[in-house]
């Protein structure tokens, strides 16, 4: 099942964004119609094939991510589909709840196993520190995206970082147009090219505001505007959700730097959240208990 080719999908991601060039494009294309066939490629195999270079072609794996057509091979997520492509992951009509229910399972697996090969550990150090060092925080993102900002909105208050989600297109550019160098822009766009909040992005450059981002994959053109990339991977498929993949994905992203910045909070910060925790409480009702024999 080609869904399970990790840079099968980094491909379909960038394919439209103007990342790749002619020559590129004929690579993705060999790629596309021939997926399984790479491990038996060479660089210079497939320039061979798609009249261009083996040098062309190592910079086409550098574009998705890898280091070159070796290590895209080697890759983790790579080596998986070629151990488990007798699995059958893709549904089909006449499926049951239980099919359904275990295909499903196990594709969100390999999102996540994936997501985990898009993630840099020194990315995410360094995103979790300025947030967390931010004097004030400004949440944005579009779309389905936007769920998983008003997640990110609740659990860095719970840290005690002073943070804000801004939903009104004017209001976003009015909050920006108030930061400064030490506050952070925190955006969350799985698409990477919606044009609101593109602009949003370009105006923080501008301003020289740090802007951190929760992205599909890298080379989109949001990418030019960000300090620091998050690339989650977009993933593709005919009948499993690529939307809550994209949904699951950034979530799992917000939970690590949560985590990361859990960490590292001193005493005062960890009062201030335990404020804010007990301050969550009133406004819960107390649990009903049914009034002893005594009270009747």
């Amino acid at each position: 099942m080609t869904e399970s080719l990790f840079y099968i999908q980094r491909i379909r991601a960038q394919y439209d964004t103007g990342i790749f060039s002619k020559s590129d494009k004929r690579i993705a294309d060999y790629l596309l119609e021939h997926p399984g066939a790479v491990d038996a490629e060479t660089a210079s195999s497939i320039a061979e094939k798609v009249g261009t270079s083996p040098a062309t072609v190592v910079r086409f794996c550098r574009k998705l991510g890898f280091k070159g057509l070796t290590d895209m091979k080697n890759s983790a997520a790579y080596t998986n589909y070629i151990e488990s492509s007798t699995t059958d992951m893709d549904l089909k009509k006449g499926d049951d709840a239980e099919t359904v229910t275990n295909k499903v399972l196990q594709y969100m697996k390999m999102v996540l196993d994936q997501l985990k090969l898009s993630l840099e550990p020194e990315l995410l150090q360094k995103a979790a520190d300025k947030l967390a060092d931010a004097n004030h925080v400004v949440i944005l993102a579009e779309g389905g995206s936007g769920t998983i900002a008003r997640a990110a909105y609740d659990i860095f208050l719970k840290l005690a970082i002073p943070c804000r989600i801004v939903d009104d297109i004017m209001f976003q550019i009015m909050e920006i147009s108030m930061m400064d160098e030490n506050d952070v822009l925190f955006l969350i766009l799985n698409s990477g090219r919606t044009y609101n909040v593109l602009q949003n992005a370009s105006y923080a450059k501008q301003r020289g505001i740090y802007t951190i981002g929760v992205v599909g994959t890298k080379g989109t053109p949001l990418s030019k505007y960000l300090d620091i990339e998050l690339p989650t991977c977009i993933f593709s498929s005919s009948y499993l959700s690529d939307i809550s993949a994209a949904r699951l994905c950034e979530l799992v992203t917000v939970s690590i730097l949560h985590s990361i910045m859990a960490l590292t909070r001193d005493s005062e910060q960890m009062k201030r959240g335990e404020r804010i925790a007990n301050s969550i409480e009133l406004k819960r009702c107390l649990l009903y208990t049914s009034p002893s024999p005594r009270d009747r």
